[in-house]
């Protein structure tokens, strides 16, 4: 689980620090960084999955406007296992050249070095089977433009890195928009697009390597959508496409609607179910939803947060929802949630939410208290 995210010179963080919870809600107007915040862990999951640091994955356009500066700088504190980690990534960029190399890379575990990069070598470090403390290991030069702890083949020495290198892995970031959500697979995709544009190959992905959520997943839904019996994926030559079976009690027979024709709203129900019950399967991981609420009910939306707040809790897994719904806000303000907001300067202020005797948190947003 993420505990903290310092972010520095990335877009409209200048020396910042997100202190995250367990099942937290985000809060702001718009245009104050909640979004942003998401971004700098996705860049973050990016370049810890192989992703290069060069154009046009990272341009000086993510350099804070104001700043002059061009070291960028993201850390993170996470907990894995009641193992404490603290990761730390040093991006330099060279203003007018469209360049920008890794300064500084490094991994700590429980207050021990495991892994640096120092702009030009890289240094494993292991644990000794015998002592079982932390030594270092082969150091060797390494490209300054991608992250070498992908690459990193796992042995028992060093399991830790490889545990911080999986979790990362199996971060979980969408801003669901259901009109872009493309009903065709032409491949499997085990990773969800920002806007789960590939929803239908991520789907596919999950048939082949867990059908158990998907099942699960239907199961729920017969609750939820009138009329829904299954998701399945009907073949069109190499190509697969998502589609949806319904039967009402006005039409004895099952019908079967194409997925681009189901409702937005219904669209964004099943994605986050799916999402729901991969949280229960994979256990343990983070996921950020970028208004999960758009397109559907409160009557809707409100079951499915406090199945989500349950499955956290039972499978120390970590949500963290953006919203701006005043009746989700006043379900999901337990006292974590953070405020985000923009100073006259331009900088982004992170506190708690401030509590107004006699007003609801809804209420406390809709007056700009």
């Amino acid at each position: 689980m993420i505990k903290e995210l310092y972010i520095d010179n990335f877009k409209c963080f200048s020396n910042s620090t997100v202190t995250l919870g367990q099942f937290q809600l985000w809060l702001g107007n718009n245009g104050v960084g909640k979004t942003s915040a998401l971004k700098a862990l996705k860049t973050i999951q990016r370049i810890l999955t192989g992703a290069s640091v060069l154009p046009p994955f990272l341009t000086e356009t993510t350099l804070t406007a104001w700043d002059k500066r061009e070291m960028q700088t993201f850390r993170l504190k996470m907990s894995i296992a009641n193992d404490l980690y603290e990761y730390e990534l040093q991006i330099k960029y060279e203003r007018g050249s469209r360049r920008c190399k890794i300064n500084k890379e490094s991994l700590s575990w429980n207050g021990s070095l495991f892994f640096l990069f120092d702009g030009e070598d890289a240094h494993l470090y292991r644990i000794n089977n015998t002592s079982k403390q932390v030594e270092e290991g082969t150091h060797f030069t390494a490209d300054w433009t991608r992250s070498i702890i992908p690459s990193i083949a796992e042995r028992q020495d060093n399991a830790p890195l490889i545990k911080f290198r999986n979790e990362v892995q199996r971060w979980l970031m969408v801003h669901p928009v259901p009109m872009l959500m493309n009903q065709i697979a032409e491949d499997e995709d085990s990773e969800l697009s920002e806007y789960a544009e590939n929803i239908a190959a991520w789907y596919r992905n999950l048939v082949q390597e867990d059908p158990g959520i998907i099942y699960e997943t239907q199961k729920a839904l017969r609750d939820v959508i009138p009329g829904f019996q299954e998701l399945s994926l009907k073949t069109l030559g190499d190509v697969r496409k998502l589609t949806a079976k319904f039967k009402f009690d006005t039409h004895p027979e099952i019908i079967s609607f194409d997925f681009n024709e189901l409702s937005d709203g219904q669209r964004q129900l099943i994605l986050l179910h799916l999402i729901l019950e991969l949280v229960k399967k994979k256990k343990s991981m983070s996921v950020f939803i970028d208004e999960p609420d758009n397109y559907i009910s409160i009557r809707e939306i409100q079951p499915w947060l406090k199945a989500l707040e349950d499955a956290c809790l039972e499978y120390s897994a970590q949500a963290v929802i953006i919203s701006h719904n005043g009746e989700i806000i006043n379900q999901m303000t337990h006292g974590n949630e953070l405020y985000f907001q923009k100073k006259d300067s331009g900088q982004i202020e992170i506190s708690s939410f401030p509590v107004h005797e006699g007003l609801t948190a809804a209420e406390t947003m809709a007056r700009g208290w």
